[in-house]
């Protein structure tokens, strides 16, 4: 029998945005032995709940930028969020080793996740961070393709509550030059997602500040690793046979990289196992929607369950 998916369209709405959260996001460089150095990411309330497991998508920095939403999400959830960088891409220009990226031009992600994982694993032990009996995981375009296939492993660490998917790529096959076509489409869109965190002084106080810090480095050998990955429908076959509590599923309407037709056989898929979760289209905007603040204060409570009271919004 088909799940009971609840289909959700929301609009940018200004009134959830609160003052800056006070939970502390603390830095690391992580150096797992004989691994390239990576940067992480620990967002940790006075009493974690449970552990938020989260992908960030390409080209991603963890600046001011990730460091408010990191802090939103803890302060949202009371869950400790833990992120890196994605290997390959990072502020320190280290390559993907070059037997990974083999896998990944044949289209394969697992080896580049085992590799994920062992920064993720470190960000752990470096951020003591051990709540994780309640867990989340929570990707972000590329990061949905590293969160499913790193669901076997994180579902050893605890029971996995939730799985949350915003704006997944490889659920469609294309080639490396129509996928680029819709990245700069999408790119295109990026000034109207921009302009919805007018108004909240610190969400643009933030978005200044990570304008003056280093971007993440990579090279273009491993850019098209990275985008034959993106080019399968890996994500969809990463999810046979793995067992979903739930799996809140995001899309912007208008993005090209995840396209309406492909979301829709995802969602039906998820529908015919019985997979409960609410499948969210966000009016008006594209595949850069996760840069909206407002945008990831609504999603968090759609996908992430937060059903506290939010007070008046707050301008400061």
């Amino acid at each position: 029998m088909d799940s009971a998916r609840a289909r959700v369209t929301i609009s940018v709405d200004h009134r959830g945005v609160r003052a800056r959260p006070a939970i502390q996001v603390r830095q690391h460089t992580l150096r797992p032995s004989g691994l390239a150095p990576l940067d992480a990411l620990i967002a940790t309330p006075a009493e974690p709940a449970g552990v938020l497991v989260y992908f960030p998508g390409f080209n991603t920095t963890l600046g001011p930028w990730e460091i408010a939403k990191c802090a939103h999400l803890a302060d949202a959830t009371s869950l400790a969020v833990v992120v890196t960088e994605i290997p390959g891409m990072s502020r320190f220009g280290d390559g993907i080793p070059k037997a990974v990226r083999k896998e990944m031009l044949r289209g394969r992600i697992d080896a580049w996740t085992e590799l994920n994982l062992a920064y993720t694993v470190e960000a752990l032990e470096v951020g003591d961070v051990r709540c994780t009996e309640y867990l989340q995981v929570l990707g972000y375009s590329t990061g949905c393709s590293l969160a499913v296939s790193a669901l076997p492993v994180l579902a050893e660490w605890g029971p996995i509550e939730g799985l949350n998917l915003v704006e997944p790529v490889a659920i469609t096959e294309r080639n490396i030059a129509a996928l680029q076509a819709h990245n700069l489409a999408d790119w295109g869109r990026m000034p109207t997602v921009l302009a919805t965190n007018k108004g909240h002084d610190w969400v643009m106080a933030a978005r200044r500040s990570q304008r003056r810090e280093p971007s993440v480095r990579y090279s273009p050998v491993d850019l098209v690793a990275i985008g034959q990955v993106l080019a399968t429908r890996g994500l969809v076959e990463g999810l046979d046979g793995i067992d979903l509590a739930r799996c809140a599923l995001v899309r912007g309407s208008k993005s090209s990289l995840c396209r309406r037709t492909d979301y829709e056989r995802l969602d039906a898929l998820l529908a015919g196992r019985g997979v409960p979760g609410p499948t969210i289209t966000v009016e008006g905007l594209g595949h850069q929607l996760w840069h909206s603040f407002p945008v990831i204060v609504q999603l968090t409570r759609a996908m992430l369950g937060d059903l506290r009271e939010y007070p008046q919004p707050s301008h400061s």
